[in-house]
C-alpha cells in the first residue's frame, strides 16, 4: 500500500521521531510505518508515554484522542506536520488543538 501523504523533509523527520517514541514505549521496533499501534502490541499506557514524549520533544499540544485517531507512524507524523510550528513560529500551529 502506498501512502498519499506528503514525503517532505519535515514529515520524514517527524516520522523518525514518532518511530523512536513508539520503539521506546513498545520495547521493540518490529513494526512498519503503516501498522496500527494497537496491533503491534501498543496499549493505552504506552500511548500515554508516547504522547508525553512527543509533547516534550515537539512542544505541541498532542492529545491521547488525537493519537488514537492517527494510530500509524505515517498518519501521526502527517498530523503532527500540520500541528508543529514551522520555523519556530507559534502562529503556524494549524492542527495543534484540533
Amino acid at each position: 500500500m502506498t501512502s498519499a501523504l506528503p514525503t517532505d523533509g519535515a514529515t520524514s523527520e517527524l516520522a523518525s521521531l514518532v518511530r523512536t517514541a513508539w520503539t521506546e514505549s513498545l520495547g521493540h521496533d518490529e513494526f512498519d510505518d503503516e501498522e496500527n499501534f494497537f496491533l503491534v502490541g501498543g496499549h493505552s499506557m504506552c500511548a500515554l508515554r508516547i504522547v508525553r514524549t512527543l509533547k516534550r520533544e515537539l512542544g505541541t499540544s498532542l492529545t491521547v484522542r488525537q493519537f488514537f485517531a492517527h494510530p500509524t507512524v505515517t498518519e501521526l507524523a502527517a498530523f503532527l506536520a500540520g500541528a508543529v510550528p514551522v520555523s519556530g513560529d507559534p502562529g503556524t500551529r494549524a492542527g495543534a488543538g484540533a
